[in-house]
């Protein structure tokens, strides 16, 4: 009785490590494509907390600047335009610096918060400003001139440092009326990210007149 031989068919060894080969290979490729998606990702994610910060610091320091000179004295003043004066005075908007800081760092100035037509100093003090200490922005409390200590930190200093803040200030002329336009250039990075870094410029105009 013959017996029949069943060939087997199937994969030799080089065509197994060939195969092996491309999908490491493909592997490879797919890891490194997320590993860079990653990276980009936690780039862009960077890119936005650094604009986010510098972006609310900005608008905190526009929108209360542009309150200086205010006071709650406007009948006064348009009846007597020739004699009136305010302790508000958009004049009082004044550029310092703490010491070893950036020149013109530091902006002081004043309104009439609680509106009663005076300048108050004690319990609620309307002496207002900004400055750049130890990179960071710093909120003025109780009045204290730019180079007292204890103000208050406006941008974190464990998040973003401020590498550079000055203020400049514009007094134009329209229809025979003074008004005041600040310039504002700042200059921020990452903590964690040194080399991500935005500088920024901008200007607004005092909505009070002189």
């Amino acid at each position: 009785m013959l017996n029949t031989l069943n060939r087997q068919v199937g994969a030799s060894l080089v065509e197994l490590m060939i195969s092996m080969t491309l999908g490491l290979a493909s592997m490879t490729a797919m890891a490194s494509l997320v590993g860079h998606g990653i990276a980009l990702n936690n780039q862009l994610l960077e890119k936005s907390r650094l604009d986010e910060e510098i972006n609310a610091v900005l608008a905190v320091l526009s929108q209360d600047l542009q309150r200086a000179g205010y006071h709650a004295s406007t009948a006064n003043m348009v009846g007597t335009p020739l004699t009136f004066n305010s302790a508000f005075h958009a004049q009082t908007i004044r550029l310092s610096e703490y010491p070893s800081e950036t020149t013109d760092s530091c902006i002081t100035f004043a309104y009439d918060r609680n509106q009663n037509g005076l300048l108050d100093t004690v319990n609620t003090n309307e002496n207002y400003g900004y400055r750049l200490k130890n990179k960071a922005i710093e909120m003025r409390q109780s009045g204290l001139s730019c180079l007292a200590n204890k103000w208050q930190d406006l941008s974190d200093p464990k998040v973003v440092h401020i590498t550079d803040l000055s203020f400049s200030k514009q007094v134009l002329n329209s229809q025979q009326l003074k008004h005041v336009r600040i310039h504002v250039s700042l200059t921020a990075n990452l903590v964690r990210n040194p080399d991500l870094s935005r500088s920024v410029r901008t200007s607004f105009s005092i909505k009070n007149y002189e």
